[in-house]
């Protein structure tokens, strides 16, 4: 009996040994298919059985498959789910989820943390980085256009690698910075030096709007924030790596602005009408009885008359087009290469990028070269994180391209100088020979030579770089810490020939002139902390970050002006000719030791999730910035969100309307410490100068000790929603935002020496909606049809100036209480008396008049930042097709339209400058009815110079073709797709001139918008 009891012992003890022999243990990562970010909280299981696990903060798990099972499902709200089978003798299994609706349910990070967007607070709008690559343009910035909701991008110019004007829910500040706060895998980045930086290499754009997204940045968060992450590499399932090819050439030319200057004839003609003696359409005129001869009138003969004829006969013969010399084709092209790979341990990312675009003005062109190499690896509670990413730039700029002769808003572009060609397209007359010499008033000449005798550019180096580690103390315990660096060189030169037309008029001995700058700018951060995460039961969540945070901007430059250059040297400092007190050629030495501030914060993130029923989130952060004086140089910055997915409550389970249903509120404070132009601002500063023959200092700035942060609440309610299981999708957003403390300049009496002091006296409201619409209207296995459509309208107002009612901006703008900022105000318009032909204003009581007087400016219903602003989009695939439309508009944006002004002038001061074919409409006798008055009387800006600056843009088109591949060359080839792009294909405007786009209130002659055409191919091996 016990050798039978022995034996059966043995026996079941094999038996069980033997099951336990066949149960794995499986082990991997869930990740967003989309961003390759990791999802925490999925739940992996066995079907069939009970088994299950959730993933964990990382989005790793864990799994013992049951004997004879060999498949796993994944699942996660928001996501389809997902069946993947192992294989035997591979213990890793990762799995990437698929978003029903990747606008609705993403992965969204902020930068400090991650989690997907069911579990987000915040107003967040995520892009993948692909739609900033579907146009080659400069500065990826400019591709957002039209692409979320509340986001604004004007673009100051069409010169390549310019920056765009960006702001999120509408201006908060006079004085202070308005841009937003950019992020670029953990590391703040200027907000100028996108030109250098390589959009190929982008895996996902986050904008960060509210307080719940944005307020653990504090006080560089009151703008808003935009969080860029870069490509990471992957583990592929074959354990092979994977290189990709992008490749695109195009041409660029002038867009379909509005550009109506006179030929020959009608310039002829016009200066008949004018009867000016001193213009050659009259002076030379058969129906001109007179000539001058030493200032006296006196009449023709019939020689005169036969010579005249002549003449104007060669003119007309001369009939310059001058887009055709002043503008050309660009060419452009870009390549980029990147190899992926890696182990279940080890990832990597490498890729080198070339971008060369040629601008449509002579001169001017962008030339790029990027490498960025990405590391990642996990080994036992480690997880390092290497980014880096180092590129250079060099662009070549027209010549006075954002300069203004006195005041107006230069920032931009578009200087009223004979040097800037863009003006001499609306100064040079057609009757002007492109081959002839410059001189006085030969306009479209002296912009040849400008063109050629001329160089002006700029050499970029930017280096973006963080190192992240991640320590696993215990399962629910991290700690983290991360270090980065932003890298910017300016390399600047400026460059006039000495043997030039403009050369030779430098004051400082005629001879031309040299320049150069070097300014650099470095921006170092690091953080560090702890980070709790932890599930317990089926329904709780708690994520805690504490963290500290130092973030150091250092910056210096320098350059000179030399003058008297030696013709044999060009191009080169060796040319200029030493300065002595005789010859005056001493050059002008500049130097800066700014930016330089430093700002230190703690931050405490907070996050507690039920399920996938209640969200709760809170941040505070406590910031010392150098940038403010010692008693208020420490601020504290909050916030509080929820989310509530209402789908989840047992009332609405048997519902079959919504897919998504989910409503999300927050409320919180940001600010901004950058009211200054100096660092320093708030100290009493001071330069040099002579007194009396010697060295001494003077005052440069009052300074203002009592100076503070402006501080920045915002509130905001948001519904996402989504029908038919979300084939109608889309998000609704109601925002409240108010500045206080705003920076303003305050008038002082001028006995203190100083026009104005900074202070915080100013109070501003921007109060607004935003909606987003996706749907899919037709989906199937060959076809679908997607539309999107995003607005957002802003109402912003001035609600306090510190006891000043208005302030005014320029000579076009001002910003009142009771206004929007940035409002216009000018002497209103009327008319033409149709008897005089002088024209009719109005006076500030409402009275006509013809006397023009500048008192009489009013407060007009404009503003150069638009309220109303969108996008719409169109993607249709057709089985191995795909066409991707956008649709960008504004509404409610006016500007000082400068060249149209100066185009619609007959009076002394403008008539020498090429004319619109209006003007052959000008009042010439009692009883014409006409818009533009006789050309004996005086143009002054008035009202009717502010035109609405409204657009609708057929901003890009692309066209895809997926090729398939011969299984013969499957095994190097995995897929190969061509392409072909268009930017700036149309515009409906009432717009007169190239472009309303722009970053500023005054219109003068900005560099033109170019359209764009490309072509190219994306091939994976």
């Amino acid at each position: 009996m016990q050798i039978k009891s022995i034996f059966l012992f043995v026996v079941l003890l094999t038996a069980s040994l033997a099951g336990i022999a066949q149960q794995r243990a499986i082990r991997g990562t869930v990740a967003d298919s989309l961003t390759q970010q990791p999802l925490p909280g999925v739940t992996v299981s066995v079907p069939g059985t009970a088994t299950g696990v959730v993933t964990d903060g990382n989005g790793h798990y864990r799994i013992v498959l049951p004997d004879g099972k060999h498949q796993l499902r994944f699942s996660y709200i928001g996501y389809s789910d997902l069946s993947l089978k192992t294989t035997p003798g591979n213990d890793i299994l990762n799995a990437l989820l698929s978003s029903a609706s990747q606008s609705l349910n993403s992965v969204v990070i902020t930068g400090y943390t991650q989690q997907s967007k069911s579990r987000t607070t915040g107003a967040v709008t995520s892009l993948p980085a692909s739609v900033t690559t579907q146009a080659p343009v400069g500065s990826f910035d400019v591709m957002l256009q039209g692409r979320a909701p509340g986001l604004y991008v004007g673009t100051p110019t069409g010169q390549p690698g310019e920056a765009g004007r960006v702001s999120i829910r509408g201006l908060g500040s006079i004085n202070g910075d308005v841009n937003p706060l950019y992020v670029v895998d953990g590391v703040p980045v200027a907000n100028n030096s996108f030109a250098a930086l390589n959009p190929e290499d982008f895996e996902t754009i986050h904008v960060l709007k509210d307080a719940a997204a944005t307020a653990q940045y504090g006080s560089r968060a009151a703008n808003g924030v935009i969080v860029i992450t870069t490509k990471k590499g992957k583990a592929w399932e074959d354990g092979k790596v994977r290189v990709n090819y992008r490749g695109q050439f195009g041409v660029s030319g002038l867009n379909s602005g509005k550009w109506d200057m006179m030929n020959t004839d009608q310039r002829l003609q016009f200066e008949e009408i004018l009867q000016d003696p001193t213009l050659p359409g009259w002076a030379y005129s058969r129906n001109n009885p007179n000539k001058i001869v030493n200032g006296t009138l006196v009449p023709k003969t019939a020689e005169d008359y036969t010579f005249g004829s002549q003449y104007l006969d060669s003119l007309r013969l001369i009939n310059t087009d001058w887009r055709k010399h002043l503008l050309r084709q660009g060419r452009m092209q870009s390549h980029s290469l990147n190899v992926s790979g890696g182990n279940e341990k080890t990832t990597f990312y490498l890729s080198g990028g070339y971008f060369n675009q040629d601008g449509i003005a002579l001169n001017s062109g962008m030339e790029r070269y990027s490498l960025r190499a990405n590391v990642q690896n996990r080994s036992g509670r480690f997880k390092t994180t290497l980014n880096m990413g180092i590129s250079t730039a060099t662009i070549k700029y027209i010549q006075d391209e954002g300069v203004a002769e006195e005041g107006g808003a230069a920032v931009g572009g578009g200087g009223i100088t004979e040097k800037n060609p863009i003006a001499a397209l609306y100064y040079a007359l057609p009757y002007e020979s492109p081959y002839g010499k410059p001189g006085p008033g030969r306009y479209g000449a002296n912009a040849l030579d400008a063109y050629a005798n001329a160089l002006k550019k700029d050499n970029q180096i930017k280096a973006v770089m963080s190192l992240n580690e991640t320590v696993e103390l215990t399962r629910d315990f991290q700690l983290t810490g991360t270090v980065g660096m932003d890298f910017q060189q300016h390399n600047n030169t400026d460059y006039l020939n000495p043997d030039s037309w403009y050369g030779k008029l430098v004051s400082n001995g005629n001879q031309g002139s040299y320049q150069r700058g070097l300014t650099n700018r470095l921006g170092l951060v690091a953080t560090g902390g702890v980070r709790y995460n932890r599930q317990w039961g089926k329904n709780h969540e708690v994520e805690a970050n504490l963290l500290s945070e130092i973030n150091k901007i250092k910056g210096n430059g320098f350059g000179f002006t030399g003058y008297g250059l030696v013709p044999e040297l060009p191009g080169t400092p060796s040319g200029i000719t030493p300065g002595t007190p005789d010859n005056n050629f001493i050059p002008i030495v500049n130097g800066q030791t700014t930016p330089n501030r430093l700002l230190i914060s703690q931050i405490a993130l907070f996050r507690y999730s039920y399920g996938d029923k209640y969200t709760f989130s809170a941040s505070l952060r406590r910031d010392g910035s150098s940038q403010v004086p010692a008693a208020n140089r420490y601020k504290f910055f909050y916030a509080f969100g929820g989310n509530w997915n209402i789908l989840a409550e047992d009332f609405l389970k048997d519902q079959q309307a919504f897919s998504t249903l989910r409503l999300r509120a927050s409320y919180g404070l940001t600010g901004n410490a950058g009211g200054f132009t100096s660092d320093f601002g708030f100290r009493t500063l001071y330069s040099p100068a002579d007194y009396n023959g010697n060295k001494t200092l003077i005052p440069l700035t009052p300074g203002n000790p009592a100076y503070n942060w402006e501080m920045n609440r915002i509130g905001d309610v948001g519904l996402e929603f989504g029908f038919f299981r979300n084939r109608l999708r889309g998000e609704i957003d109601l925002y409240n935002r108010v500045t206080e403390g705003l920076f303003v300049n305050r008038n002082l009496s001028h006995t203190t020496g100083f026009a104005t002091i900074a202070a915080n006296a100013g109070k501003v409201r921007n109060r607004g909606i935003e909606l987003m619409l996706e749907g899919d209207a037709i989906k199937n296995r060959d076809f679908s049809l997607t539309l999107g459509l995003n607005l957002a309208y802003n109402k912003n107002k001035i609600l306090s100036l510190g006891g000043e009612e208005q302030i005014f901006a320029d000579e076009a703008t001002m910003n009142m209480v009771g206004r929007p900022l940035g409002s216009f105000y000018a002497v209103r318009w009327k008319g033409v008396d149709q008897q005089t032909g002088a024209p009719i204003y109005l006076d500030k009581d409402g009275n006509e008049t013809n006397t023009y007087n500048p008192d009489d400016a009013v407060p007009m219903k404009a503003t150069y930042d638009p309220p109303l602003i969108g996008g719409a989009t169109l993607g249709i695939r057709y089985k191995r097709f795909d066409l991707n439309v956008l649709v960008s508009f504004i509404h409610g944006m006016s500007r000082l339209n400068y060249p149209d002004l100066y185009a619609h002038s007959g009076s002394p001061n403008y008539r020498q400058y090429s004319q619109s074919k209006d003007m052959l409409d000008i009042w010439q006798k009692p009883g014409d009815i006409s818009k533009y008055p006789g050309a004996q009387y005086a143009t002054y800006f008035t009202s009717r110079d502010v035109t609405s600056a409204d657009y609708v843009k057929l901003r890009n088109v692309t066209l895809g073709y997926n090729i398939p591949v011969p299984a013969r060359m499957s095994g190097a080839i995995r897929h190969v797709k061509v392409f072909a792009s268009g930017q700036n294909l149309l515009s409906i405007m009432k717009w007169r001139g190239f472009d309303p786009e722009d970053a500023n209130d005054i219109a003068q002659y900005e560099y033109p918008m170019p359209r764009t055409i490309t072509g190219g191919i994306n091939v994976t091996f």
